[in-house]
């Protein structure tokens, strides 16, 4: 039996351990599908995407792939749906594992049902300015005050609604709640860990390797504020429309304090309303950046790349390459097909390589100088 989870790692730290250890228990192997140089809440990662899998790794993942940009870089139901679609087409995964609040599978399977019958009060509501997760809230109950029962919720209603062959499985969160400012024990949040790590505060009780193994050094998404400006000053109206969440005019907004602020997270202020969460905002900018289309989203990823394994790894991504409905992509080099989605990936792993503290891996063209991470277990 092979397990599925959908994951950020920004940073892996005793919580995923936990998680995966769990998923452990009641399957042979784990395949993480996590996203690549931009995360969800609208940043770069912490560190590039082939240190990250190497954490992952080391701490008992069996196979890591890319979750494609397009996904990483989107609001939750997008999310959701683009890493159980990116694990479904592997046609190898028997059971999804996700942690959350709540850790009744019942309960969660309930409120998946209900958001789909609520699906048009959540319009609606949004319609009115409130945001997404809000809106969730409001019509569906309390359930959806926890992030990660969100997200929970969404994995299940993209199993339902996708046909995805897998069995959702959760397991309560451990320790602290999610970008909990406070420790507990072994566990701290991720937020909270990237914050220590920002202040140079020691973490090694958070994380199950040592932190040299991802560097020392955070990415800063700052190092690209000239270039966000830059951007959105030369843009227009017309193509801001196109980019990736931009509705309702925001657009205009947008543009309004990219003349007035130099800064991303000047102009991400500038924008912000109650009608938006700050995490989509600063996802829209990044997604200028990227030059990423509302027309480059397709709920179907268009193949799967690999970002590293170990032995087993390697033994399920053999297996998976003869049931896989799409392209299974070791090298970056041999995929010959001309994909939008990818090429967006290639632009996403250039662009965040600026925000790297090591000069060495500012260069372009990562993808195709950088193998799959093989683990020696």
């Amino acid at each position: 039996m092979v397990s599925g989870v959908i994951a950020e790692f920004n940073i892996f730290h005793n919580g995923h351990k936990y998680l995966v250890d769990e998923a452990k228990k009641q399957s042979d192997a784990v395949v993480a599908v996590m996203s690549g140089s931009f995360v969800q809440r609208g940043d770069t990662a912490i560190a590039d995407k082939w240190s990250r899998a190497r954490a992952a790794l080391m701490c008992g993942v069996d196979l890591v792939l890319e979750l494609p940009v397009c996904y990483a870089l989107n609001a939750a139901p997008d999310f959701a749906a683009g890493g159980v679609n990116t694990l479904a087409s592997l046609g190898i995964i028997d059971t999804l594992v996700f942690g959350s609040e709540s850790g009744d599978i019942d309960v969660l399977s309930e409120a998946a049902h209900k958001a789909d019958g609520d699906n048009e009060t959540v319009k609606r509501l949004m319609a009115d300015g409130m945001s997404y997760p809000a809106a969730l809230g409001r019509a569906c109950g309390d359930i959806f005050q926890g992030p990660n029962n969100i997200l929970a919720v969404e994995y299940i209603r993209a199993i339902n609604n996708y046909g995805a062959d897998m069995k959702p499985v959760t397991i309560k969160r451990q320790g602290v709640a999610h970008d909990d400012d406070n420790t507990s024990g072994k566990f701290a949040s991720a937020s909270k860990i990237r914050e220590m790590i920002f202040n140079n505060e020691d973490i090694s009780q958070y994380i199950p390797y040592p932190l040299s193994e991802i560097g020392s050094q955070p990415y800063l998404l700052s190092r690209l504020d000239s270039a966000f400006a830059a951007k959105l000053r030369t843009m227009s109206a017309d193509e801001l429309a196109l980019i990736s969440e931009v509705s309702e005019g925001l657009e205009n907004r947008i543009l309004s304090a990219a003349r007035e602020c130099d800064t991303f997270t000047g102009i991400a202020e500038a924008v912000k309303s109650k009608r938006y969460t700050m995490s989509k905002i600063r996802r829209i900018l990044i997604a200028a950046l990227l030059g990423f289309n509302k027309d480059i989203y397709s709920h179907e990823p268009e193949y799967i790349r690999s970002l590293g394994m170990n032995r087993r790894g390697a033994e399920i991504l053999k297996k998976a390459k003869k049931n896989c409905s799409v392209p299974v992509i070791t090298k970056a080099a041999d995929y010959r097909e001309t994909s939008k989605m990818f090429e967006l990936d290639l632009r996403a792993t250039d662009i965040a390589a600026l925000c790297s503290p090591d000069v060495n891996m500012r260069k372009g063209g990562l993808d195709f100088k950088s193998s799959p991470v093989i683990w020696e277990v």
